[in-house]
């Protein structure tokens, strides 16, 4: 356990001393928020004038719109977080550095969860931080603050997605190996996610084809999951009946259940075949670090065969 520990540390203080890697990590986050405040928060608050018989003020629609806007964040958030981190991994095998680790007594699988929970640690952390400082500046620009109950329900989705997040990528990075392919994933990642799960736009003004490649991605499901997370909790807070509600959830935000491949399949069901397979690119991660390792070892030396 201590050298899980020992090697969790050492990943993670790579990461804070890399400024670059951290910044990197945020890029695909500070292109949405950037095109938000542009034009994309302009455009949903336009859409509101065509719900007939809603009366909502400036800062009310402001208030839902940033709201489900973060929660879109920190779903891009915990990939690019989790591709950074990763990218020290490929490093390591590029440098040659998991030879020397793997030659040691140290475990496979004790090898690998020294890298996902480092990955898990600093990921959810930073989310964790701006998940609360975005609860707060909400609160303070436009008055509505998001619920206790909601809050603590998304870091609870939050830890699922990052959990995801972190095992695809460990997969990816131990099939890779390669430290230039991680930097061109993180470059383009975040905003392809960005479009394919419906947090540029709703998800219901996308074309057959995108929404199909969308509800095959685990996080479509977790940002739409968060979505109805802070829009129930703030919608009902301004007194609004089910029924708008519903109309401004569906056609707004595209904060309804998106199903599998066109099929009407629940959001749980969804969530859970997500999790099944980040526990699987876990596992295939895990037989490939044992091969590498088995391949490594030094043969034995054969009776009879000694040097004279």
């Amino acid at each position: 356990m201590n050298k899980v520990v020992a090697l969790s540390k050492r990943n993670c203080l790579l990461f804070f001393r890399s400024r670059a890697t951290v910044f990197l990590s945020f890029f695909s986050s500070i292109i949405l928020i950037a095109l938000y405040f542009l034009f994309i928060a302009k455009s949903y608050a336009q859409g509101f004038g065509e719900i007939e018989g809603l009366m909502l003020s400036g800062k009310q629609l402001n208030s839902a719109i940033y709201a489900q806007m973060i929660v879109g964040v920190l779903v891009v958030n915990s990939v690019s977080l989790s591709t950074g981190m990763f990218s020290f991994l490929a490093n390591d095998f590029e440098n040659r550095k998991t030879d020397a680790f793997l030659l040691t007594n140290i475990k496979p699988i004790k090898f690998l969860a020294s890298y996902l929970i480092s990955s898990v640690v600093v990921s959810f952390g930073l989310n964790l931080l701006m998940w609360i400082a975005s609860v707060i500046i909400i609160g303070v620009t436009t008055g509505v603050w998001i619920g206790f109950g909601a809050v603590m329900a998304v870091i609870g989705v939050l830890a699922i997605t990052t959990f995801i997040s972190c095992s695809i990528m460990l997969m990816f990075t131990t099939i890779v190996k390669s430290s230039n392919a991680i930097s061109v994933i993180n470059g383009v990642l975040g905003t392809l996610l960005g479009f394919l799960c419906g947090i540029y736009m709703p998800f219901s003004m996308m074309g057959k084809g995108t929404k199909i490649v969308g509800s095959l991605l685990p996080f479509t499901h977790l940002t739409v999951w968060l979505k109805n997370i802070v829009l129930n909790n703030i919608l009902k807070g301004f007194g609004l009946n089910s029924d708008i509600v519903l109309i401004i959830k569906e056609k707004m935000f595209s904060a309804q259940k998106v199903g599998l491949l066109g099929m009407n399949s629940p959001l749980w069901l969804n969530v859970l075949l997500g999790v099944v397979f980040a526990l699987a690119c876990v596992i295939i991660a895990s037989l490939l670090i044992s091969k590498m390792l088995h391949s490594k070892k030094p043969s034995k030396i054969k009776k009879g065969k000694l040097a004279k």
